[in-house]
């Protein structure tokens, strides 16, 4: 079975590039034709996008192009073929906050937060309506957070790095709890998902592990370093006090949240600076 990806440079991709044929596509193009592989088998792993909240408003009619119409039109193109099948990457901040739900399963309520979750949800309803007479070739795999040292600017994990290298800075809402995976894991499920033949359907990439960012802030800098920031952590939750996803539909391509979340554990710990 040969792989397909598009975004093999960023946080996640990157973790894809040595197992996947990368598809470099310009999604912001206007004639709706992305060029895909002359094939008939394999699998496209659409992770490409404009992500985050501050990127997309920033140039919203920019990001509606590549996060909404571009992977419309590399989804059209899929289906056009007789059995390529697609993994389309999507986020948890689809889903709505809903008080007393202690995991979010892939059926929950959905009322996206933001510019960016809107764009996902909007792209997800297209993609599923294009697939809607072969609906076991697509795949929405809704990612919830991600946690990794090489994060750009605007994520978690940049504003938890910032502390060490400015001392005038601060976190505020640490005890929000969230559900934290490596870049590194959700890439080797994603490649799971893309071999598997028989799954379909909408899943969670998560591991049902609830995280406060507190305890995130540790995992990622270390002990060590995590004691000189602590005092710069600000106590309190916000409008989203809770995110964690139900991660029960990966035991179909024998993932377990369990087995995901040691690995994340592993692979942030493995990352902690080393001591002079």
């Amino acid at each position: 079975m040969r792989i397909f990806a598009t975004g093999t440079t960023g946080t996640i991709g990157r973790h894809l590039r040595d197992r996947v044929k990368s598809l470099s596509l310009r999604l912001d193009e206007d004639d709706g034709r992305p060029p895909i592989p002359q094939s008939d088998d394999g699998v496209i792993i659409h992770l490409a996008g404009v992500v985050g909240e501050a990127s997309v408003t920033a140039n919203l009619e920019h990001s509606y192009r590549v996060n909404v119409s571009g992977a419309a039109a590399l989804a059209r193109a899929v289906a056009k073929t007789s059995s390529q099948r697609f993994v389309f990457v999507s986020t948890s901040h689809v889903y709505a906050m809903q008080p007393g739900v202690e995991f979010l399963c892939e059926n929950a309520a959905l009322l996206p937060r933001g510019h960016y979750a809107l764009q996902k949800l909007m792209a997800e309803q297209i993609v599923a309506e294009i697939f809607r007479k072969d609906p076991s070739r697509l795949v929405i795999a809704r990612v919830f957070s991600v946690l990794d040292r090489n994060q750009p600017k605007g994520t978690l994990a940049n504003a938890i790095l910032s502390l060490t290298s400015d001392e005038n800075r601060s976190l505020s809402f640490v005890d929000d709890v969230r559900d934290f995976l490596s870049p590194r894991v959700v890439a080797d499920t994603l490649m799971a998902i893309a071999s598997s033949t028989s799954l379909s359907g909408t899943l969670n990439i998560c591991s049902g592990k609830a995280l406060s960012v507190r305890e995130a802030a540790r995992h990622l800098l270390g002990d060590t370093t995590y004691g000189g920031v602590i005092n710069r952590l600000i106590a309190g939750t916000s409008v989203a006090p809770r995110i964690v996803g139900n991660p029960e539909r990966l035991a179909e391509v024998g993932c377990s949240g369990e087995d995901l979340f040691a690995q994340s554990l592993h692979d942030w710990r493995s990352a902690w600076p080393t001591a002079v």
